[in-house]
Formats: C-alpha cells, sequence, structure tokens
C-alpha cells in the first residue's frame, strides 16, 4: 500500500493511508534514509500495523504522477475526439496551428493572439512579443473550446464551438481598429508593411488568416447544426 507517515519518534511512527492509520516500528523501516513525518512510503498491512516499509523515491513520484496525468490526458483527448467527431477535430486542428504560427499581416510577424491583443504603431514597430499575453490566452480558451461538450453535458454545450471565430472577428476588428486610427502614419505603415494600408485595410491580411476565418465559420455552423439537434432530440415531437 501507498501511505504518507503522520509522525515519527524515534522508534515508532504512525503511517496515514486512505483514511486508515497503522503502526511501523523502526526495525520495519527497509531504506537507507532515517523516516520522517511527511516522507511518502510503501508498505504491507498486518493486522494493524505497516510492515516492509519503505520510503518512495521523490523521483519514482513524479514519474507515476506523469504517467497518471499522461493517462488522463490520453482519456480526455478520446473522450473530445468521439464527442466532437473527425471533420470538427480536424478543423480545430487547423485553426489551432493557422492561429498560434501562421502571419496574419503582411510583411508583420503578428499572429492571431497579437491581433487579438491590439495593433498599434508601438507594437508594429517593436513586434517582440506582441504575440503572447491576453490574445494567446483567449486563442488557447478558443482551441480548448472542443472540449466543452465532454463536460458540460447540456444541449447548448456546442455553441462553444463559435469562440475560434469570435476571437477571429475580434482580431480582423483589431486590424481595422488600428489601420483606421493610424491613417495619419499611412507612410510609415505603408514603408514597413509594404502596402497601401491606410485605405485598404483587408488588402494586408494574409491568405493565412482567411482561411483561418473560414475554419472558424464552420466551426460555428457545426456548432448551430449541433444545438439545433440537440434541442429537437430533449424536446422531441
Amino acid at each position: 500500500m501507498r501511505g504518507t507517515i503522520l509522525s515519527f519518534t524515534g522508534q515508532e511512527g504512525v503511517i496515514s493511508s486512505q483514511g486508515t492509520q497503522y503502526i511501523f516500528r523502526l526495525d520495519q523501516w527497509k531504506s537507507d534514509q532515517p523516516p520522517a513525518a511527511g516522507q511518502s512510503v510503501d508498505f504491507t498491512v498486518q493486522g494493524t500495523d505497516a510492515v516492509n516499509v519503505t520510503r518512495v523515491d521523490p523521483t519514482q513520484m513524479l514519474e507515476e504522477k506523469g504517467r497518471i496525468c499522461l493517462g488522463q490526458a490520453k482519456t480526455m483527448a478520446e473522450n473530445t475526439y468521439r464527442d466532437a467527431g473527425k471533420p470538427v477535430t480536424i478543423a480545430y486542428g487547423v485553426f489551432a496551428v493557422f492561429a498560434l504560427f501562421a502571419d496574419v499581416v503582411r510583411n508583420v510577424p503578428v499572429t492571431l493572439p497579437g491581433l487579438v491583443n491590439g495593433l498599434s504603431w508601438y507594437t508594429l514597430a517593436n513586434p517582440s512579443g506582441m504575440n503572447g499575453g491576453f490574445g494567446f490566452l483567449l486563442v488557447l480558451l478558443a482551441i480548448l473550446s472542443i472540449a466543452v461538450p465532454v463536460f458540460w453535458r447540456h444541449p447548448a454545450a456546442p455553441l462553444a464551438y463559435t469562440l475560434p471565430l469570435l476571437v477571429t472577428f475580434i482580431g480582423l476588428y483589431n486590424l481595422y481598429s488600428a489601420v483606421s486610427a493610424l491613417s495619419g502614419l499611412a507612410g510609415a505603415l505603408d514603408a514597413r508593411m509594404g502596402s497601401s494600408v491606410s485605405s485598404h485595410a483587408f488588402n494586408s491580411i494574409t491568405l493565412w488568416f482567411w482561411l483561418t476565418f473560414f475554419v472558424a465559420i464552420y466551426l460555428a455552423v457545426m456548432s448551430f447544426r449541433r444545438y439545433r439537434a440537440n434541442k429537437a432530440s430533449a424536446n422531441p415531437v
């Protein structure tokens, strides 16, 4: 069994395991290092006593926790795939890759998180780090929204699939707002971005952004279809 030493007085100690306490004596300690309160141990139960008590190495505990976490992540991924289906899962994968790694403005190293953060003359002139922060968090939440129906068993749960489109709209709005606000710096922006973005904001958008946008629209359509299907099945005629 696995337990934790609650106390040790020098010759005798107490181990807690699954809500039960066991007494162990020093002659049953099988590790080189002396026992101490707070240590995790493996032991065998003999009546109300713990025998063959062995200290669990912290590295071993980390490995065990890692295996447990990987197992839970695998189970969650399998449940999410089964619930979402292959087309929606592939669409989310495409959205994640394009949103996190594809530049969305020509000649400027900015991805969708950077657009969500908001563009300004300062960020365009100093692009390092502009793709992190709050924008990255929102995009990450949009990607993870695929798992919402797994944890929230409700007919409206598939509406979470609209989050990628919402985040994409925020980025598009911020791009248009930034271009409009910086129209007075048109010359500097044109030189920086290589196009006349002051008068044609959408000309500065890359193909990757439009692909991200269309994938997000597809997910939103699937979201409402599944919501209607869930609502119909919950309220049969």
